[in-house]
């Protein structure tokens, strides 16, 4: 028997709740709970690298306030800009 995964990983996460559900029914109990796992592993990866990714935008946000600049006025490519002079002149 050939093995696949299913739902591939890169539609896992499009799934919405019902359409999980009705999934996860259609599949045998030792499946589904293979499923579930991996659904609920995939969850959290993505809620990592969300939260992981606000932090990082705050923490830009902070050094742009503690260098002196209004975050607001400026354009995304002038906040690169003076982050990178940041950077440079750290090191």
């Amino acid at each position: 028997m050939r093995s696949t995964k299913w739902p591939p990983p890169a539609l896992a996460s499009c799934y919405n709740a019902e359409e999980e559900a009705a999934l996860l029914a259609s599949l045998p109990a030792w499946r589904r709970d293979i499923m579930k796992k991996k659904l609920e592993e995939e969850k959290k990866e993505e809620e990592r690298l969300r939260t992981e990714k606000e932090n990082e935008a705050k923490l830009e946000l902070e050094r742009l306030r503690t260098l002196g600049y209004d975050e607001t006025k400026l354009a995304p490519w002038q906040r690169q800009v003076i982050l990178r002079k940041g950077d440079i002149a750290k090191q």
